[in-house]
């Protein structure tokens, strides 16, 4: 993965007991709920709404390199940075520490994330407002 950009949003999520496998450490399937807990709560500040709209971003691909396990306690930390931005789709890249580590790596990867119209199953363009709101920050690539 390339240099991070700017933070877009940055969630803390704590560790359960319960979260742990067999090996003592976070499940890796956990991890990526742990992402979709980043995600829907930037779009909550970012104003893009999950339920009761026909347009909305679905996931098309999710990438996550494990680089260290998570163990019980911690406070895990992702940080979600500005990938490419395209006429229909947008990528989100994170990075994963915990507050306890904060300089350590534990993961990184991406999302891609495409806006659909649920009535017609269609893909549609970013909403205007995002868009504007995202090339404000210098850091994506319209097309």
């Amino acid at each position: 993965m390339t240099e991070y950009k700017q933070v877009l949003h940055t969630a803390l999520i704590p560790v359960r007991w319960g979260d742990m496998d067999s090996y003592g450490h976070v499940n890796n399937t956990l991890y990526l709920q742990y992402l979709e807990e980043a995600r829907v709560a930037w779009f909550e500040c970012a104003g893009i709404s999950l339920t009761n709209s026909t347009i909305a971003p679905v996931v098309l691909q999710t990438l996550h390199t494990y680089l260290k396990p998570v163990t019980h306690p911690a406070t895990v930390k992702v940080e979600l940075f500005l990938g490419a931005i395209g006429r229909s789709s947008l990528v989100l890249e994170h990075r994963l520490s915990t507050l306890e580590e904060p300089e350590t790596k534990y993961g990184e990867g991406h999302c891609k994330l495409v806006w659909v119209d649920h009535s017609s199953n269609t893909s549609v363009p970013l909403p205007e407002h995002l868009r504007l709101e995202l090339n404000t920050l210098g850091t994506g690539q319209a097309t």
